[in-house]
């Protein structure tokens, strides 16, 4: 790993406030401009004559030539660690207008400081964590950034997700994976 950066969890916020938000539609022939949603995050922002939308389901770029179904391909930023944070939170706010929807709440993301809070007040379930949680950005071996972060979920079984976001050589699209690093059902609990 090179270049690896920690993060916390208030990095994983919008740090731009906006009015609106655009609304949810599903409906068919209904359009819905996503752009005002990048608008929510400093380091990153629509390139020139490009834009983000939803309809039917689907979220897509859009040039002035052709639509892709990958919406990260519209954004530019300045390739800082941060700007990669930020571009996977907005990955996660984009999805929440698709058919699929968000897998990630930005509310449920953890960091170190967080799971010292659940502690101390007796809602962590699961044991002593021998690593830090902290969302983290560094170099893969081929010089691909890449952004992790861990989401905890008390619905049901209590668990902890692993967050993965690969993002290309250049520009800011990415592969994401998501897998269940620790789970804790009925007294019993795993880490790793």
């Amino acid at each position: 790993m090179e270049g690896k950066v920690m993060f916390t969890k208030d990095s994983t916020k919008e740090n731009i406030y906006i009015k609106n938000r655009p609304p949810y539609h599903s409906e068919p022939h209904i359009i819905c401009d996503l752009g005002i949603l990048l608008d929510q995050f400093s380091q990153i922002r629509l390139k020139e004559g490009w834009s983000i939308h939803s309809s039917e389901g689907k979220v897509y770029a859009q040039s002035p030539s052709r639509a892709i179904l990958k919406p990260l391909c519209a954004i530019e930023g300045d390739e800082s660690p941060f700007s990669y944070m930020q571009a996977a939170v907005c990955y996660h706010h984009l999805c929440s207008y698709s058919e699929e929807g968000a897998s990630v709440v930005p509310e449920s993301i953890v960091d170190d400081e967080w799971i010292r809070k659940l502690k101390l007040f007796g809602y962590w379930n699961f044991g002593e964590v021998r690593r830090s949680l902290n969302p983290i950005f560094f170099y893969d071996s081929l010089l691909h950034p890449v952004v992790i972060f861990f989401t905890c979920h008390h619905e049901g079984i209590e668990v902890i997700q692993k967050h993965i976001h690969r993002f290309d050589y250049e520009g800011y699209q990415l592969k994401y994976m998501e897998r269940t690093w620790a789970m804790r059902d009925k007294g019993n609990y795993f880490t790793r």
